[in-house]
């Protein structure tokens, strides 16, 4: 099974731990913040002004509120113990909510406001009163409750108080007439028909008065032992024709009843009982899984718990809670409880099952056939009377005239009295409507304004100051993206400043004597690598094999690395400097050793690592300082720097060497950095503070920490010119399309001696890579030429 290079761990690694990122970015707010608390601290103030301004200036808003409490009653249902609050709150306190808001609610509240409640309605057209008044007037039901909030705000707080009050009223005067409309349009309908037959009962009073006149009212009455037996049938078929004709009446108000119910959907369980005969009552009971043994079951226990609960009342003042007797009571009320607790939930579950939908069709049909029943026994039997009558009449003559007259009178004079204890029974209903509203908190008028409020505008003040302030100190660090100043620069890195090295003015370009170190090892331009090699040595004593790179190109690492190099040797340490950039090889330009021997061909060879090195190390023209050069640049430079052959090279010159410096390409140009870090002791980070974006330095840390390399610390080069970024840099280094750099091999091209400074080397053409890598003056980068 293929292996993971090292690169390729290294690539998978920088992909994990997202959350990093989070803790790294809030961490550069707080630090971004911290070096502009002077712009925060005037944002603030600014805020706190503005906030101020506005809590002194802005109209002060008064609430008043009111509570109702909202009850629903069940009157004529079979469920009479348990009322249905929990249904109420989840079913119709929302509905009550949205009516409160309602425009026939609002336009009523209008109506009785005076003008002087009507000042925040003044700026706006009378069409809108209403709209703006829904909007403004706030109704909630306090959770778990039956108790509903209205409150209002105004600039006035009478005005409040009064607009609260108006609103409650006209939804009192609502639901009055909501719940009153059935009743009394059934009460003017049954009044209309009463009015008709008392001006009929009226005229056949007068008819029998004067018969009586007429005939002299010769004694005979209709309990009388004299009556003929025509007299009789026509008195019997007259005292059916008066019930059926009565109970046709109440048959004809209950339909309309019912039918008026269906259609303002109201409850329709108080109609149950009141249709149906026995046979039809039976039925209903049954379907609701109650019978009528289960009726007088359930009555029976209902009787047993309260002596049960009575007896225990009684010896729960001479006996313990639990003494046996009392155990046995207290459990036999509770089961008891249970029992009849859970036949009324059933009974309930089965008239919710049935529903509206169902129900009243169910209803009306019922009521519909008992009055089809009817009429048609009051047609038969009207026939009957008259055919008797006629003949009673004839053969009874006068008396029998008088005798129906008499009967007349007293059937109308019942049906009278039936429709007038019909109206009262609307009216006694009317005053018990399903649903009741009563005021429990009437609306005040209120000193202290609601708005705005001292502690909130101070919340948002401070919040608002705060955002505005990260804002703009986000928006200033975004294009202010440069390290300004070395404290700023640790701070934001973590990392310790080993030393700043200034502009260097070495007396040749390339060789030994291009390094300041060696060249002018007293002159002040010497002490900041002296300090480097001094800061390495104290806080890393056990250090022996480090890396110098940077995060961008151009940030003269491979000077630095020469330079602290030179220290080391200057010190009695045996010092190997490897160039490690393959790709761009400065070190190598800059000590002038150009060839076809180098660390490349190190690693490519198969011979052994020790022999191989010895063969390609040169001497640098310095004492205790040996040179590996990079060699000829290879097409797989991390594959061969990610080989186990490099860190044989690096375990034989620990046995060779004193100190090893090791020079990588920038740490964001390619993984080589992260690849070679994972081999050595440490790393050192070369930044130009005023060239360098701080996005990219802080990238290049974070992408070194991710990959657990260890950092030693930074060092600040060309501190005292921060015009010249190109200076002992990078100038045109580049990796990737666009950069200004590719790999190049040459076959079988015929180079002309002109073309030719090296000896198996050629030139970029067109003049490219005149940079030697870390050094400007260099002459032209070659290209290492593959031989045949």
């Amino acid at each position: 099974m293929e292996q993971p290079t090292v690169s390729q761990s290294v690539e998978s690694e920088i992909e994990d731990r997202p959350n990093v990122q989070f803790v790294h970015s809030m961490l550069r707010l707080v630090l971004a913040v911290r070096y502009r608390k002077n712009l925060v601290v005037a944002v603030m103030a600014a805020t706190v002004l503005l906030g101020g301004l506005y809590y002194a200036t802005a109209t002060r808003l008064y609430s008043s509120k009111a509570a109702l409490l909202i009850t629903q009653t069940r009157p004529d249902r079979l469920d009479t113990s348990i009322t249905n609050e929990e249904s109420l709150r989840r079913n119709a306190m929302p509905t009550f909510e949205n009516m409160i808001r309602s425009a026939v609610v609002i336009e009523g509240a209008l109506k009785s406001l005076s003008p002087a409640d009507l000042i925040d309605l003044t700026n706006l057209p009378r069409e809108y009163w209403t709209t703006y008044l829904q909007k403004e007037i706030n109704a909630r039901a306090i959770r778990s409750t039956s108790i509903l909030e209205v409150s209002y705000r105004s600039k006035d707080p009478r005005v409040a108080a009064n607009v609260v009050r108006a609103v409650v009223q006209s939804y009192l005067d609502f639901m009055e007439r909501m719940h009153r409309g059935t009743a009394s349009e059934l009460s003017r309908m049954l009044t209309q028909e009463r009015e008709g037959l008392a001006a009929k009962l009226g005229r056949k009073q007068q008819e029998l008065l004067d018969a009586r006149r007429l005939f002299a009212d010769m004694g005979f009455r209709s309990n009388g032992k004299t009556l003929h037996p025509m007299v009789q049938r026509a008195v019997f078929f007259n005292d059916a024709l008066i019930a059926v004709q009565k109970k046709r009446v109440e048959q004809e108000a209950l339909l309309a009843t019912i039918q008026m119910a269906v259609q303002n959907g109201e409850d329709l369980g108080q109609y149950l009982m009141s249709v149906g005969d026995a046979v039809g009552r039976e039925m209903l009971l049954s379907s609701l899984g109650l019978g009528s043994r289960d009726s007088y079951a359930q009555a029976s226990m209902e009787q047993n718990l309260l002596a049960d609960r009575a007896e225990l009342l009684t010896i729960q003042q001479n006996l313990g809670p639990k003494h046996p007797e009392v155990v046995a009571l207290v459990e036999r009320v509770r089961m008891t409880g249970q029992y009849l607790a859970s036949t009324q939930n059933r009974i309930n579950q089965r008239v919710a099952e049935l529903g509206q939908s169902r129900l009243g069709p169910w209803l009306v049909r019922m009521v519909r056939q008992k009055l089809d029943k009817s009429r048609k026994e009051e047609e038969i039997l009207n026939a009957r009377f008259e055919d008797t009558r006629a003949e009673a009449i004839n053969l009874s003559g006068q008396l029998a005239q008088i005798e129906m007259l008499e009967r007349d009178v007293k059937r109308l004079s019942d049906m009278n009295d039936v429709l007038l204890n019909q109206i009262a029974s609307l009216d006694l209903r009317q005053n018990g409507q399903d649903v009741r509203v009563a005021v429990i908190e009437e609306p005040k008028a209120t000193s202290r304004p609601v708005s705005p409020k001292l502690g909130m505008v101070a919340v948002l003040t401070v919040l608002g100051g705060l955002g505005v302030s990260l804002g703009l100190v986000t928006l200033l660090d975004a294009l202010d993206d440069r390290f300004r100043s070395i404290e700023e620069m640790q701070s934001r890195l973590g990392l310790p400043l080993l030393t700043m090295v200034h502009r260097l003015e070495a007396p040749e370009s390339v060789g030994p004597r291009a390094l300041v170190a060696h060249a002018a090892p007293t002159s002040a331009a010497s002490e900041p690598f002296r300090t480097l090699r001094t800061a390495l040595s104290l806080t890393h004593s056990d250090v022996r094999q480090i890396v110098i790179t940077s995060a961008e190109p151009g940030d003269g690492k491979t000077t630095v690395l020469a330079n602290l190099a030179v220290c080391y040797a200057q010190a009695g340490k045996r010092t190997l400097l490897i160039d490690a950039d393959l790709r761009r090889p400065g070190l190598t330009n800059l000590m002038d050793m150009r060839g076809p021997h180098g660390l490349s061909e190190v690693l490519r060879s198969e011979h052994d690592i020790g022999q191989m090195a010895k063969l390609h190390v040169r001497g640098s023209g310095i004492e205790g300082l040996d040179i590996l050069p990079s060699g000829p640049r290879p097409t797989d430079p991390a594959e061969l720097l990610g080989s186990p052959r490099f860190s044989q090279l690096l375990a034989w010159a620990e046995t060779v060497y004193d100190q090893i410096m090791i020079d990588s390409p920038p740490t964001l140009a390619t993984t080589d950095t992260a690849i070679i870090g994972r081999l050595v002791d440490g790393v050192v980070l070369v930044v130009q503070p005023a060239k360098n974006r701080r996005r990219l330095v802080t990238r290049a840390v974070e992408r070194l920490n991710l990959m657990k390399i260890p950092l030693l610390g930074l060092i600040a080069n060309r501190t005292g010119d921060e015009n010249d970024h190109n200076y002992y840099g990078y100038h045109s280094y580049g990796y990737g399309s666009g950069s200004g750099y590719e790999y190049r091999e040459e076959y079988g091209h015929e180079e002309s001696p002109e073309s030719m400074t090296r000896e198996g080397c050629v030139p970029y053409p067109n003049g490219a890579g005149q940079d030697r890598g870390d050094d400007e003056d260099s002459q032209a980068l070659l290209v290492p030429r593959r031989v045949a």
